[in-house]
């Protein structure tokens, strides 16, 4: 029965041999729990102070989610990370750089959006497109005319520098050259009878010139030799912009009006039934080159005449030469504006 002995021996408590403790002086053990009463009582302090200023500022944004939710709901500090979305007084009167609150300007915007939807399509349009961007654009220079507006302005100049060429030339001046070029530029060679003639022939025509020019004349040109050209002076008399375009059936019937402006039928025009033809999509021109061999006086009349009359040709150029025994020749460029 060893076993049962044994197991009957080892249930049984032996007790443990104890050394007596040394005694403490109560002084020493004073000391040494001194530095820990006040390094307890410094942290008591600075938490109680950093939960003070926690409970007064809230959780700065460094800290939020990280603090335990049961020391910030014990202290009653609000914890933007644990809360739902809000809108405070600065997000709920955001404002646009343009005025108003962003709700008011987006619930603007939806507004005009419905409205344009319920719009028809040419009301759309007609609301887009106000009456004030056609106003008529004040035109000042040639170059910037309408073709009908060009057409009245060339009558119109034709007429005034022939008028005044004829005014300022005296006696005793020949010409060899006399052109006219639209708007209003002229050029003149010819020959006076004596140097005081020419000086005061030029002269006149410097008066009448808002540009004039004399090129120089070669070594064997004659003392009394004129050469000139320059830009009158002038504007054309009541020049109506307004007047229609002619039809293009009708285009020879224009033309007929102009032969009238000759009762006389002196001028014996060359080349009024092969015009050239230029089509530019909204009108076409129909420029006649022709030929008459009328003199000075019978193509001042006429182009007086013309710009008298209500016949729409133009005239782009006047050019009178000298053709010795023969009279002078005479060649215009004349045009007619037509759409359908």
């Amino acid at each position: 029965m060893i076993e049962l002995n044994l197991i009957e021996a080892a249930s049984q408590t032996i007790p443990a041999a104890t050394a007596p403790m040394a005694a403490v002086p109560t002084s020493a053990a004073k000391k040494s729990k001194l530095p820990l009463l006040i390094a307890a009582a410094a942290v008591l302090v600075v938490v109680c102070g950093l939960f003070g200023i926690l409970k007064f500022a809230g959780v700065p944004h460094a800290l939020e989610g990280v603090l335990p939710a049961p020391v910030v709901d014990a202290l009653g500090i609000p914890d933007p990370s644990r809360q739902g979305p809000t809108m405070d007084a600065r997000s709920a009167g955001q404002t646009t750089t343009a005025g108003g609150t962003i709700a008011s300007r987006r619930a603007e915007e939806e507004a005009a959006a419905v409205r344009r939807a319920q719009q028809s399509s040419p009301e759309r349009v007609v609301q887009a497109v106000q009456p004030g961007i056609f106003q008529a654009e004040k035109r000042h220079d040639y170059a910037s005319l309408l073709p009908m507006q060009k057409l009245c302005f060339q009558k119109s100049m034709a007429a005034q520098v022939f008028a005044f060429v004829n005014a300022v030339t005296p006696e005793g001046v020949s010409f060899a050259d006399l052109m006219f070029a639209a708007p209003n530029y002229y050029f003149i060679r010819g020959v006076a009878e004596s140097p005081v003639i020419q000086r005061n022939y030029l002269e006149r025509l410097k008066m009448g010139s808002s540009e004039f020019k004399t090129p120089e004349l070669p070594e064997n040109a004659p003392a009394t030799a004129v050469t000139a050209y320059g830009v009158l002076n002038s504007k054309p008399e009541a020049m109506q912009g307004a007047a229609p375009f002619v039809k293009d059936g009708e285009v020879s019937k224009e033309i007929d009006a102009l032969r009238g402006l000759d009762a006389n039928n002196r001028l014996r025009f060359s080349g009024l039934k092969n015009p050239k033809v230029e089509d530019f999509g909204v009108y076409k021109s129909y420029t006649y080159n022709v030929t008459t061999k009328a003199d000075f006086q019978v193509v001042l009349s006429f182009v007086e005449a013309l710009a008298k009359s209500p016949v729409r040709v133009g005239v782009e150029r006047i050019k009178m030469t000298a053709a010795g025994k023969k009279g002078v020749s005479t060649a215009m460029t004349l045009v007619v504006y037509s759409s359908n």
